[in-house]
C-alpha cells in the first residue's frame, strides 16, 4: 500500500520496521505494520491481522492488504469488471 494510506487510516508507523523492497521493476521503502482487517455480511463476519507494507514511493493505483487472511474463501477477481467474490470454503 502507498504510505499515503496509512496517514489516512491514521496508522501510525513510528518505530515500524523499514524494509527495502523491489515491486514491478521499482525500488521502494516499506514500513511494515500490524492492522485489523474484517469481512462481514449481516451478522456473519471474518476478521484477521496481516502484516502491511506501506510504501513511499508508490505509484500504482493498487495495493495488497494481507491476502493470506482469505484463506477460509476461495476469491474471485475480475480487474476489468473490477469485482471480487468471495465463497466461503466447506472444510
Amino acid at each position: 500500500m502507498g504510505h499515503h494510506v496509512a496517514e489516512l487510516a491514521g496508522i501510525d508507523l513510528g518505530g515500524a520496521t523499514e524494509d527495502e523492497i523491489a515491486v514491478g521493476g521499482l525500488q521502494t521503502t516499506g514500513r511494515r505494520a500490524s492492522v485489523q482487517l474484517e469481512l462481514r455480511q449481516g451478522k456473519q463476519g471474518h476478521t484477521w491481522a496481516p502484516a502491511v507494507y506501506f510504501c513511499d514511493p508508490w505509484p500504482w493505483a493498487f495495493g495488497l492488504l494481507g491476502l493470506g487472511g482469505l484463506d477460509p474463501f476461495l476469491v474471485g477477481i475480475d480487474a476489468y469488471e473490477e469485482w471480487v467474490e468471495l465463497h466461503p470454503l466447506n472444510r
